[in-house]
């Protein structure tokens, strides 16, 4: 809720086959539906239900809630009345109650909502009536809910004169309410649909709707909230308090202890800018402030410049040491092609310092590579796989050559025994 005036409140239609619920909110003068949902009947509790719905369609603590829908043994009824202060018409209500209630009401509570004054000077009193231990199943359910409610309000009296019949489907789906009493839907189709069809007109007047929102389905939830929205609100009319204290929300103490708050801050900030207008310090502050803050920003700028420098550094120093590979890899691979026979393909060859991976497909499945790579003295097979394709002749090779590093130690062996050999004869002959 706003600290000034009201801009936002939740009403939710609870009952034992259905939760229903919206949420309005003043936009441009005019009162807008924002969210809507509903949640069927199911194995939980009532209060779990509601915590879910409430969940769903964003409700927040601080706007006011109003709940709605049928309780257990309750009656409606209008009364003519003469226009009395609230706490007459109160007890000049409870008088009636003996003579209205068509049964005994253990404890009876009401509520009632009042017409505007006729031609003959008199009111239109809808009232609703229900037993006190009602009131127990909504706490329990709003404790269940870890919630309280502003209010609770019967749908049936927040119909005005004038209104169409009101049919709703679940307090009462084989009856529709008009001037104060239940009335049969049997036979009268045209009668409700053109009634259907009012209230969506009246709604639309009244709220800013979505296009597709069903308004017959929601209508008691919008008879609450066009209740709420008229020249005196719900928390306002003494004669619709029905909840107990303690399922009611402190709003207006908690709005009291921000204020109060608020202004405490306000005062203390007042003065202390005001401290520091005087003693000039506000505005050496203010100029430290920015000469900080231009550091950092050539300190930020220094630190990528460096760091790009260190990258391009690394970059340059990956290039240095970059090695020429083999000059001679040409004539190895053509060695390597001349020592393949024709009926063997190479269909993949990957090239690494640690050596050469390559993929041959053969028709001959006794093809005997070992024998056949012999004469390559610069590479050796490393690994070696030959298996026979499913389903088919050609058999798949995966072969690795690696370096020959005993053929080069072979040749500076062989090269070493030369030169000793060398050495000896040129040796004896140096005897002779």
């Amino acid at each position: 809720m706003a600290l000034l005036g009201k801009n936002k409140f939740t009403v939710v239609f609870c009952s034992q086959e259905i939760f229903r619920g919206a949420v309005f909110a003043k936009r441009n003068a005019k009162w807008t539906l924002t969210r809507w949902g509903e949640v069927s009947s199911g194995p939980e509790l009532p209060g779990d239900r509601l915590k879910a719905l409430l969940k769903e369609i964003g409700y927040s603590s601080d706007t006011e809630l109003f709940l709605t829908g049928e309780l257990s043994d309750s009656f409606c009824f209008n009364w003519e009345s003469f226009p009395l202060p609230p706490k007459e018409q109160h007890n000049a209500v409870e008088m009636e109650l003996a003579a209205s209630l068509p049964g005994n009401m253990d404890d009876p509570v009401f509520q009632f909502t009042e017409s505007p004054v006729n031609e003959e000077g008199s009111v239109t009193v809808r009232v609703c009536a229900f037993p006190a231990s009602s009131l127990d199943q909504v706490a329990a359910m709003l404790n269940r809910a870890n919630c309280k409610a502003d209010e609770l309000v019967s749908p049936m009296i927040c119909l005005v004169s004038g209104d169409a019949p009101a049919h709703f489907d679940v307090i009462n789906s084989d009856f529709f309410f008009h001037n104060g009493v239940w009335k049969k839907c049997a036979g009268r189709e045209k009668l409700l649909a053109d009634a259907a069809e009012s209230w969506k007109k009246v709604m639309n007047e009244f709220f800013v709707l979505p296009a597709d929102f069903d308004v017959a389905r929601f209508l008691s939830v919008l008879l609450v909230a066009r209740l709420e929205c008229s020249e005196k609100s719900i928390k306002e009319r003494i004669s619709l308090k029905v909840l107990p204290d303690q399922s009611r929300p402190l709003r207006y103490r908690t709005q009291i202890q921000f204020m109060v708050i608020l202004l405490v801050l306000l005062i203390a900030n007042l003065l202390w800018a005001a401290y520091l207008n005087y003693g000039g310090e506000y505005r050496e502050a203010r100029d430290v402030t920015a000469a900080i803050d231009s550091c950092r920003r050539k300190i930020t700028s220094i630190n990528s410049r460096l760091k790009r420098n260190q990258k391009a550094s690394r970059d340059m120093a990956r290039v240095v040491e970059i090695t020429a590979g083999e000059s001679d890899i040409i004539g190895k691979l053509a060695t390597f092609s001349k020592l393949l026979p024709e009926n063997v393909l190479v269909s993949s060859m990957r090239w690494s310092d640690s050596g050469v991976d390559l993929q041959l497909q053969s028709e001959n499945a006794n093809i005997n590579l070992p024998e056949l790579l012999k004469p390559l003295t610069f590479w050796k097979i490393g690994n070696l796989q030959q298996r026979q394709m499913w389903g088919s002749d050609v058999t798949s090779i995966n072969l690795r050559l690696v370096p020959n590093v005993d053929d080069g130690k072979e040749k500076d062996k062989k090269k070493g025994g030369t030169m000793r050999r060398r050495q000896y004869n040129s040796g004896r002959g140096g005897r002779r």
